[in-house]
């Protein structure tokens, strides 16, 4: 039928849609354009696969360049793949996604994965089936909440955040900017390992975020300087998992951090404890649209011997993410 009548979302899980968007004044055929993530439909309407997603993910972007939307409501696994795939690192099942409103960098708007209406509708058949149609299921509640969530940020303008980071390999310029820190400040180590404990494990360069901007700078030669930071109980430190930098800071330089006063890891479980969510680029790319900031690194499978410029910049990054990432929680926690 949507292949006759050269338009989607005109049957049965169209309607779901439909009226649900009516529910907030907005009509779905007047007030929004849509597309699909292929062009043509698979044989006997499968899935989608992996190459045809990504065959067909140019005309996607041609169109948000042709008509530059407010709002991009991806319903369903299928067009969260098509609109994320190469962009972030797996981009896993809807349910990573769902319920969130994106501040998209690249595509200049909201962003708003939701589940896709058919499995709504499947739901309903499903509890009618088990004479429980009278009632809403928990996916429709979902639904439901997740465009009434993406709607209500239509209007608010995209934030955008433009980051300062600094490559230091001066020995002096390293020590001003250690000696002149003030509290609070985002930590962030780039090391040899996942663990600290085998044999000729090192960090090897230390990121660091205060008010003034975001440096990263080699560890060998600057130990002592940096173990008087850690040291110190009046410099509040930040970092994506702390227990991670306390280890190592503890193992290889043989130093206590003192002053931890916030985990943005723990806190981001705390807010939304969704498997697979909680990882420094996911929570940077849901709260700011950011999906990368270089350094193309496989940490596990190919460790990193060297602080090289692009390890620096990389270190720098990630501290300077953590510390937007740290002002953002603590708002939500107040």
């Amino acid at each position: 039928m949507e292949d006759e009548q050269n338009t989607q979302l005109i049957g049965p899980a169209g309607q779901v849609l439909r009226d649900t968007l009516a529910e907030f004044g907005v009509d779905l055929d007047r007030d929004c354009r849509k597309t699909n993530a292929v062009r043509c439909r698979p044989p006997d309407n499968r899935k989608p696969t992996g190459k045809e997603i990504i065959a067909c993910q140019p005309h996607i972007w041609d169109e948000i360049k042709e008509h530059p939307p407010k709002l991009i409501l991806l319903l369903g696994q299928v067009a969260v793949e098509s609109f994320l795939s190469g962009r972030v690192k797996s981009p896993g099942q809807i349910g990573r996604w769902r319920g969130f409103v994106i501040p998209d960098q690249k595509a200049g708007c909201w962003v708003a994965p939701a589940f896709h209406p058919s499995y709504i509708l499947r739901s309903r058949e499903g509890r009618a089936i088990r004479g429980k149609a009278e009632a809403g299921s928990v996916e429709e509640l979902f639904f439901i909440q997740d465009i009434e969530r993406a709607l209500k940020t239509l209007r608010a303008p995209i934030p955008h955040i433009t980051p300062a980071v600094e490559v230091l390999t001066d020995c002096r310029a390293i020590r001003a900017r250690l000696t002149s820190l003030k509290s609070p400040v985002a930590i962030d180590y780039e090391t040899t390992g996942l663990k600290p404990y085998g044999n000729g494990h090192r960090i090897i360069s230390c990121g660091v975020c205060g008010a003034d901007g975001a440096f990263a700078f080699p560890t060998a030669g600057m130990e002592a300087e940096w173990k008087k930071v850690l040291a110190n109980p009046e410099i509040k430190k930040i970092a994506h998992n702390m227990k991670f930098e306390s280890q190592w800071a503890a193992q290889c330089l043989g130093a206590e951090t003192k002053g931890w006063i916030f985990d943005t890891m723990l806190a981001s479980h705390l807010l939304d404890n969704r498997r697979g969510i909680c990882g420094l680029k996911h929570q940077v790319y849901l709260s700011f649209g950011i999906e990368s900031w270089g350094g193309d690194f496989d940490f596990e499978n190919e460790p990193i011997r060297e602080p090289t410029e692009e390890l620096l910049k990389y270190n720098a990054s990630d501290a300077f993410w953590t510390m937007q990432l740290y002002k953002k929680q603590r708002a939500l926690f107040k």
